[in-house]
C-alpha cells in the first residue's frame, strides 16, 4: 500500500515538476528594475515579459543590487512569470527538477521488486 501511494504521489511530482522545467527552459530575460530596498538581500524589482506583462516582485535577491533604479537581467518562467523569476546569469536548477523522476524510479523498482517476492 505504502509502495502504491508513494508512486503514484511521486508520478505526480514528476509532472508538476516537468511543466515547471518546461516553463523555465521555454521562458524570457528581461531587465528589471530595483524599485525599493528593504535591507541589502530584500529588494521589489519591476520588469515587463516578451509578451507584455508588468511583474513587480519583492523577494530576497543577490546582494551587489542594492540601490534604488538600478538594473540587471533577470530569468522568467513561462509558467507565472512575476513569481519564477531568478537572477540570469545563475543556470537552471537540474538538481530539483531531477529529484522527482529519481524518486519514482526508486518507487516503481521497490513496488516491482515487492509484487515478485510476493507472488
Amino acid at each position: 500500500m505504502f509502495l502504491a501511494v508513494w508512486t503514484t504521489l511521486t508520478a505526480l511530482l514528476t509532472v508538476g515538476m516537468g511543466y515547471s522545467l518546461w516553463g523555465d527552459l521555454n521562458g524570457g530575460t528581461a531587465t528589471a528594475t530595483v524599485v525599493q530596498v528593504y535591507s541589502q538581500t530584500a529588494y521589489t524589482v519591476s520588469f515587463v515579459t516578451d509578451d507584455g506583462t508588468r511583474c513587480v516582485t519583492r523577494r530576497k535577491w543577490e546582494a551587489s543590487h542594492t540601490q534604488e533604479s538600478e538594473t540587471f537581467q533577470v530569468k522568467y518562467s513561462r509558467v507565472l512569470p512575476c513569481d519564477n523569476v531568478r537572477i540570469a546569469d545563475t543556470g537552471p536548477l537540474w538538481s530539483i527538477y531531477l529529484t522527482p523522476p529519481v524518486l519514482l524510479i526508486a518507487g516503481i523498482a521497490a513496488f516491482v521488486s515487492t509484487k515478485r517476492q510476493e507472488a
